[in-house]
């Protein structure tokens, strides 16, 4: 989100009268300013601009269960895995996404963390730590408030995404911070799916404080991310469905054009995108040896010495004169990779786009530079 005399115009995932009054809401200075065009209302304190440097990685996906859980215990389970973001003008919420071995990944809306390269992180045990941005949608639609926080440290409970919406009257949960109250609970039901599935209206109260946090099911598993409200009105609230998130996080280019899209970062990544040979998974069904391997990754940051594993390699639909290939290596992260007919190549992981060369060795295997990064993958059949 914007300061008030920029602020951003949103499209509404419904069409609204023009007669309801629409507002900001305040910030810590009491702020409260309309804005034309500013058809929703954006869940935070405050308001800055700027889109920070990308790197990360993927979430971890997996199938959520079939189980019926109480909103206590639902409470309980997600709660570990929820944060309270505040910046110097803004409060929000956040959701751990992700751990690799060095770090937590964390996913919350564009204008929570608008304007800030770090911010400061509040556990429900009381633990405080520092994150930096990593990934930034920009916030220009709906579908694209979304940003991706990075802690150092494995912290937390990492909630699962949902890869399917719930129906309509399906019962939900929001957990966040309403007006600095710090984890809340808010039930509701689905109310309706907009703009494709892409937007959920629930009628679970949220409010300043919840942008960022997730919005549950009975599973426990996160369908989607609360973000704005109409203003003057009852029950009227709209959550980003868990399946924007993930695009966002794969960074695909969502249907929207701007939802989820990559941003190209200003500065070198801080940390490597593909650093080293991944650990598999505990219960991952594909083999760490080298035996029957079908991609490589580097044995440390910067060698030319690439170790075997067993990936899942998938083609993807060509486009734009691109060849695409999903790669999902042992520890689950997964990369999006497009290879071009001049042997340029452009990787997207964790919401980063990276741009490289690729060349196809003397055993047909393709090769991809991402400097100082090198992997290696047989192409599918």
């Amino acid at each position: 989100m914007s300061t008030p005399a920029a602020c951003k115009s949103l499209r509404p995932p419904v069409a609204i009268p023009s007669h309801l009054p629409l507002k900001l809401f305040p910030s810590k200075q009491g702020l409260s300013i309309p804005v034309l065009f500013c058809t929703v209302l954006v869940l935070s304190f405050g308001c800055r601009s700027r889109i920070s440097p990308v790197t990360g990685a993927p979430p971890a996906t997996s199938t959520c269960s079939n189980l019926t859980l109480s909103p206590e215990d639902l409470f309980q389970a997600a709660k570990p895995g929820i944060a309270v973001v505040r910046t110097a003008s803004m409060e929000g919420s956040a959701f751990v996404v992700r751990h690799t071995n060095t770090s937590t990944l964390l996913v919350t809306n564009s204008h929570v963390v608008d304007g800030s390269s770090r911010v400061n992180l509040k556990w429900s045990d009381g633990r405080q730590d520092s994150g930096v941005v990593i990934s930034n949608a920009g916030g220009q639609t709906p579908q694209a408030d979304l940003a991706m926080i990075e802690i150092q440290g494995v912290v937390g409970r990492a909630l699962l995404l949902k890869n399917s919406p719930p129906s309509v009257g399906a019962d939900v949960v929001a957990i966040g911070s309403p007006q600095g109250l710090d984890f809340s609970l808010t039930r509701g039901v689905l109310s309706s799916l907009r703009d494709n599935g892409q937007i959920l209206q629930i009628d679970a109260p949220i409010n300043p404080g919840n942008s960022g946090g997730p919005i549950l099911d009975k599973s426990g598993c996160v369908v989607g991310v609360a973000t704005f409200k109409l203003d003057d009105s009852e029950g009227l609230n709209f959550a980003i469905a868990s399946s924007v998130v993930d695009a966002f996080l794969q960074g695909s280019n969502g249907s929207q054009g701007n939802s989820g899209q990559a941003i190209s970062p200003a500065s070198p990544p801080q940390s490597a995108p593909f650093s080293s040979v991944p650990t598999p998974a505990p219960g991952r069904a594909y083999p760490g040896s080298a035996q029957g391997a079908n991609c490589w990754f580097q044995n440390a940051p910067g060698s030319q010495q690439l170790s075997g594993l067993r990936c899942q390699i998938s083609a993807l639909s060509a486009s734009q004169g691109r060849v695409g290939i999903e790669l999902v290596d042992p520890s689950g992260a997964k990369r999006v990779i497009y290879l071009r007919a001049d042997q340029s190549v452009e990787v997207y992981m964790g919401g980063q786009r990276f741009d490289g060369k690729w060349v196809e060795d003397q055993d047909g295997d393709l090769r991809v530079h991402i400097e100082p990064e090198v992997f290696a993958f047989k192409p599918p059949d």
